[in-house]
C-alpha cells in the first residue's frame, strides 16, 4: 500500500546507486578487472540495502500510519469542534431571545400586580412557560440525558397537559376534544414536554373554536381552529428562533416551542409533521415510530 509513496521518497537513493554500480561496471569493463569481484561485492552490496531498505520501510510505514491516525483525529476533532460551536451558539441565541422574552411578562407583572388579578395569572403563566422552554432546552441539549422508556397511557398524559391550560382554554372559550387511547412504549416526561408546546401553540393562535385530539397507535395528531400558518412558513417551522409571520404578528413568540418539540421527539425516534391552513386551522401529528 504504501511502496509507491517510498519508492518516490527515496527515488534520488536509488538512482545514486543506480549511477554508482554503472560506474563500477565500466571502470571494471575498462581495466579488463576480474568481473567475478565486482559481482561478490554488488551481491554482498544489493544484500545490505535489501536490509536497510526493509528496515527503512518498515519505518516509513509507520510514520505514514500515524500520520494517517492524526489526520482522522483531527477531522473527528475538527467536528466536534464545529458541532459544540454550534451548540453554543444556538444557546446564546436562545439567551438573547429569552431573555428579552422575559421584558414583556415582567414589566406586565409589575403594572397590574395590585390590580388585574386575571391579567396577572396570565403573564405569570407566560412568564413560567418561558422558563420551563429554557430548562428543558438545557437539559435536552445535554449528552448526559436519562430518557427513561416505558409503556405510556397518551391519553392520561394529554390530559394532563390539557388541565395545565385549562385557565388559557376556559379564558377564551375554546373547547377540547380528546378521542381515543393508546398505550405507548417512550418517555412520559420528554413527550409532555413536545407536546405541551404544540398545545401552547394551539391555544396562543386560537381565538375560536377549539382544539381536537385524536390518539391511536401509530399518531397523535391536535389539530386546532387558529389563525393558521402561512405555506412559505411550513419548511422552516422547526427552525431555530423562527417565528413565522403570525408569530411577528404575535409579538411574543420566541420560535422555541416547535424546536424544542423537534428535538425532543427526534431523541424518541419520533416524527412529527406540520399541516395548515390560513384562518381555518394547525394540525400537527407526531408519529410514534418506536415499538410499542
Amino acid at each position: 500500500m504504501y511502496w509507491g509513496n517510498y519508492l518516490k521518497r527515496q527515488l534520488g537513493l536509488w538512482l545514486t546507486v543506480i549511477v554508482g554500480m554503472s560506474l563500477f561496471l565500466c571502470t571494471f569493463f575498462l581495466w579488463q578487472l576480474p568481473m567475478i569481484s565486482l559481482l561478490n561485492a554488488s551481491l554482498l552490496f544489493l544484500l545490505m540495502l535489501l536490509v536497510y531498505a526493509t528496515i527503512d520501510y518498515q519505518k516509513f510505514r509507520h510514520e505514514q500510519r500515524y500520520i494517517a491516525d492524526l489526520e482522522i483525529e483531527n477531522e473527528q476533532t475538527r467536528t466536534k469542534l464545529a458541532k459544540q460551536m454550534q451548540r453554543d451558539q444556538a444557546f446564546m441565541d436562545m439567551m438573547r431571545v429569552w431573555t428579552h422574552q422575559m421584558k414583556v411578562p415582567l414589566a406586565s407583572l409589575d403594572l397590574i400586580a395590585q390590580t388585574r388579578l386575571p391579567e396577572l395569572q396570565k403573564q405569570t403563566f407566560e412568564l413560567e412557560n418561558y422558563l420551563t422552554i429554557l430548562l428543558e432546552y438545557l437539559r435536552v441539549q445535554n449528552i448526559a440525558t436519562d430518557f427513561r422508556f416505558e409503556v405510556v397511557n397518551i391519553r392520561e398524559l394529554v390530559n394532563q397537559v390539557v388541565k395545565k391550560y385549562a385557565r388559557q382554554f376556559i379564558h377564551k372559550n375554546l373547547n377540547v376534544t380528546i378521542v381515543g387511547n393508546a398505550m405507548i412504549k417512550t418517555d412520559a416526561k420528554w413527550l409532555t414536554v413536545a407536546v405541551e408546546q404544540i398545545i401552547n401553540n394551539a391555544v396562543k393562535y386560537t381565538e375560536s373554536g377549539g382544539l381536537r385530539i385524536d390518539i391511536t397507535d401509530q399518531q397523535l395528531r391536535m389539530t386546532d381552529s387558529g389563525i393558521g400558518i402561512l405555506a412559505s412558513d411550513l419548511p422552516r417551522l422547526f427552525s431555530h428562533g423562527f417565528t413565522g409571520y403570525n408569530g411577528r404578528l404575535d409579538k411574543k413568540s420566541s420560535g422555541l416551542g416547535l424546536y424544542l418539540s423537534k428535538l425532543v421527539l427526534d431523541k424518541l425516534s419520533c416524527d412529527i409533521t406540520v399541516t395548515s391552513k390560513i384562518d381555518v386551522g394547525t394540525t400537527v401529528t407526531i408519529s410514534f415510530l418506536t415499538q410499542r
